[in-house]
């Protein structure tokens, strides 16, 4: 794992530096539910994005690795948005 995260420092800042971002934006937007639910449809993009640049950089891009990442994005989005539609 230290092998991997050392060999792709770049992409996991990018993530991380984002993920930050996003969650400080949730934070000061704590209370518009029409603005978490966009912050979290372009997080969800942004996520399924990020893992499907990161597996075809390192050539290891399979259908199963894209649609993982497409589904899990998927669900995170429908989950946020099913609990601030209430």
């Amino acid at each position: 794992m230290m092998e991997n995260l050392k060999e792709h420092r770049v992409e996991y800042f990018i993530l991380t530096i984002v993920l930050s971002v996003f969650i400080v934006l949730i934070y000061f937007f704590r209370f518009n539910k029409g603005m978490l639910i966009l912050l979290t449809g372009i997080g969800s993009v942004f996520y399924i994005l990020w893992g499907i640049i990161h597996h075809w950089i390192r050539g290891k891009l399979t259908r199963s690795v894209a649609y993982e990442y497409l589904l899990f994005g998927f669900l995170v989005f429908l989950l946020f948005f099913t609990v601030l539609s209430f």
